[in-house]
């Protein structure tokens, strides 16, 4: 028993009233999967017309056994005398892996009936962690965050989603009984995949950019659960907001800060912002402007510079001064000032300059007369 393809793409009342069975079934909306189609007998007569449309799969199922598939839209006969065809569509080359494996599957009943599988993209599927989960942030390290967006999955091998989900249904399979269980593979299978993402470098804050990134991972994670079990596949993750809680943000926070004021332009910001405000405070002293502003006198003083922005452009000449002199190894001999001329700034003294020596062999670092990597004499 097997499906030919008509040559037919559309169908008038007139043709429809020529066959004894014609069996369609409307289009399959987002909380629709599955839809059962059966005669008044409960048979499938020789020649009868079968329409799938766009998005849909049929299964031709017979007394406990599918019968046939197509996955193309089109207009079939039904012939009892074939062998199954199995139109691919879709699916390719592996719809008859499919079969395979599940031709024998289905529910028990002792009827023959087509059902209706939605292809289509499922959209729409809300998510949302009830508590902070733990995030290992590439950057911020271990902090907590809460989450919710939307999802979409695919049902991606109609065999086995029929036999392992689907059953012997009455009339019709809606998304609505499928979601509660789910929703909750899902989220425990997104709290693995979102582990996986901070190993892969993604900072909390740019997860809802990593859409696809989420999706593969969600797959990894659902791939024994879902696409072998229940033949489904998930298209699309949309993290739609992240929340760190309270303790994580305020980390957050203070990291941030002191990333940014490790910036000399941002220290000399801060540093500007602190002088304005001490002299506010000073301004305000209850002891006396005058005495206020002798303690801002006097931290001016502490810092060597009227002048935040000059004290920080000073502040980081000399340690690069320091790094110059460390890396050329010369100090005076006299105070122990790191210097890169030639005669010490503090107390005059004049530098003698170390030469650095290589081997003119295996051009390593001497210190005496002779290479310690391969013995050779060096002058």
């Amino acid at each position: 028993m097997g499906l030919i393809k008509s040559a037919f793409t559309s169908v008038s009342s007139t043709l429809h009233d020529q066959w004894e069975d014609y069996i369609s079934c409307e289009s399959l909306n987002n909380d629709t999967l599955v839809v059962k189609k059966t005669t008044k007998n409960g048979v499938i007569s020789n020649k009868s017309r079968i329409q799938v449309a766009p998005g849909q799969i049929a299964l031709i199922f017979d007394s406990g056994k599918i019968l046939d598939a197509t996955a193309e839209e089109g207009i079939y006969t039904f012939d009892s005398s074939t062998s199954p065809s199995l139109f691919a569509g879709q699916f390719g080359g592996m719809f008859k892996e499919m079969w395979e494996r599940f031709k024998f599957g289905g529910a028990t009943s002792k009827e023959q009936a087509i059902f209706y599988i939605n292809a289509k993209e499922i959209i729409d599927n809300k998510f949302g962690s009830a508590t902070a989960m733990p995030y290992p942030d590439p950057e911020y390290k271990n902090i907590y965050i809460r989450y919710y967006g939307v999802y979409s999955f695919k049902i991606s091998d109609p065999f086995a989603f029929f036999k392992n989900v689907v059953g012997n249904i009455t009339d019709v399979y809606t998304k609505e009984e499928l979601m509660e269980q789910a929703n909750a593979e899902f989220v425990s299978a997104l709290d693995v995949s979102l582990q996986a993402c901070a190993g892969d470098g993604v900072v909390f804050s740019s997860l809802p950019s990593k859409q696809l990134l989420i999706a593969k991972h969600m797959n990894e994670a659902l791939d024994e659960t879902w696409k072998q079990l229940r033949g489904m596949e998930v298209i699309s993750v949309a993290i739609e907001k992240i929340t760190p809680d309270d303790e994580s943000r305020e980390r957050i926070q203070k990291f941030d800060n002191a990333s940014m004021f490790g910036k000399s332009e941002y220290a000399a910001g801060r540093m500007v912002d602190a002088t304005a405000t001490a002299m506010e405070n000073a301004a305000s002293n209850a002891n006396g402007a005058a005495t206020g502003f002798m303690g801002l006198g006097m931290m001016n003083g502490a810092i060597n510079s009227n002048n935040p922005l000059e004290y920080v452009k000073q502040n980081e000449e000399k340690k690069e001064q320091e790094k110059k002199a460390l890396a050329n190894g010369s100090s005076c001999p006299k105070c122990g000032s790191l210097e890169n001329g030639n005669f010490c700034s503090k107390c005059g003294t004049k530098i003698e300059k170390k030469i650095q020596k290589y081997c003119s062999n295996c051009g390593e670092k001497v210190n005496g007369n002779f290479c310690s990597n391969c013995g050779t004499k060096v002058n």
